[in-house]
């Protein structure tokens, strides 16, 4: 792993999932393996997925059934998984697996799917996955200073586009022309055009930038910088920094909110998330940071746009922000060391992966409680998403 000079460092790729890297040594040790239902595969249904990282050895993922509390699917992927990403509806998944420089996929929601691996040049240390088209998915490789463009049909490594130094954060347009790289190391942002894969650009933000997100309408991209407890707001027609805002102490993750467009920033130094109100003419915050649960690193909104849920790592617990307001209105203890938060797209439900406790805690939101801890099926879940 490409180590850091200062503990401010680490402390950012812990916020982006790197913080996997501080487990207690690489050995693979299986909890209770859950027994899966039998009958068809569950095609058609919403899904959780966690991302077991195993200490750094071959690591997992699981689905969760939404509807019904269960855990329906688990497959053996790569080593030290960090990130997935799917692709539009949630068909395919892609897993990044920083040890052994490589990406797993498969078909999400089909159990019987088995993984296939694309093979990244040696050194690549993929961290990121993204994309918002059904054709390809791109890896931020933290390692090499590239980002990787896999063709999403035929599973093969297509393209390599150079970009600056310690790639670990992509967003994409929703119209999905341009991709938005965050260079970790060198301050800046890399704007490359998706028809031709050139870099169109490169952006100067603030310190340490650690993750970056687009809005509904593709207008703006937003970049957190961990480093100056700023997030840069680029207008993406003119690819050029229009207004600083300042949040809390060391962003580390954004949600965007797509019911009441705004943007939430995990503060993680500072145990505050921020609210950014993006449409009106320019992005503002809005008002004071809210304050959370110590060390919160990432935040998802219902669909609805009700409700923020926050996870706290460093409390083992998740804030539910009242939107209406922006004040807490409950505080929830899950696992031990939450570090991804995601919700499900009917509102009806928050999972939560507890890295400490190899668990995936369920809330159900109608009352706000944990229906289920689902042990995981390696250790450490270090991420979570939710099809479709």
């Amino acid at each position: 792993m490409r180590k850091m000079g200062t503990r401010l460092a680490a402390a950012v790729l812990v916020a982006l999932l790197a913080l996997i890297w501080l487990s207690c040594g690489n050995e693979f040790r299986p909890v209770a393996s859950p027994i899966f239902p039998g009958g068809s595969d569950p095609q058609g249904q919403r899904q959780a997925v966690a991302v077991n990282n195993a200490g750094g050895a071959i690591g997992s993922t699981m689905n969760i059934n939404v509807s019904g509390d269960t855990v329906v699917a688990s497959h053996t992927i790569g080593k030290s998984p960090v990130h997935a990403a799917t692709t539009p509806g949630g068909g395919r998944i892609f897993v990044v697996n920083r040890s052994d420089d490589s990406v797993s996929t498969y078909a999400t929601l089909l159990a019987s799917s088995i993984p296939v691996t694309i093979s990244l040049p040696a050194g690549s240390a993929p961290v990121f996955a993204h994309t918002t088209q059904g054709t390809r998915m791109y890896i931020a490789n933290s390692g090499t200073g590239t980002v990787g463009v896999i063709d999403a049909n035929t599973n093969v490594l297509t393209d390599l586009v150079a970009v600056g130094n310690n790639p670990v954060g992509l967003a994409e347009l929703p119209s999905g022309a341009k991709l938005y790289c965050v260079n970790q190391n060198d301050g800046t942002v890399t704007v490359i055009s998706t028809v031709d894969k050139l870099v169109l650009a490169t952006i100067g933000v603030g310190n340490m930038p650690s993750f970056a997100i687009s809005n509904d309408t593709g207008a703006f991209v937003f970049v957190a910088n961990f480093g100056s407890n700023t997030v840069s707001v680029i207008d993406t027609t003119t690819d050029t920094v229009t207004a600083t805002l300042t949040v809390g102490v060391a962003p580390n993750f954004m949600f965007f909110d797509n019911s009441l467009k705004r943007v939430y920033v995990t503060n993680s130094g500072a145990g505050t998330v921020s609210v950014i109100r993006t449409d009106g003419i320019s992005p503002v915050v809005l008002g004071g940071p809210v304050p959370v649960g110590t060390t919160p690193v990432s935040v998802t909104a219902l669909a609805d746009g009700s409700r923020a849920y926050v996870a706290n790592s460093g409390s083992g617990t998740v804030s539910v922000i009242t939107t209406s307001n922006n004040t807490v209105s409950r505080t929830i203890t899950v696992g031990t060391n939450p570090v991804s938060i995601a919700s499900s797209s009917d509102s009806s439900k928050v999972y939560v992966a507890n890295r400490g406790s190899n668990t995936i805690s369920v809330i159900r939101t109608t009352d706000d409680t944990v229906v289920l801890n689902a042990p995981t099926t390696s250790t450490q879940p270090v991420w979570v998403l939710t099809v479709p």
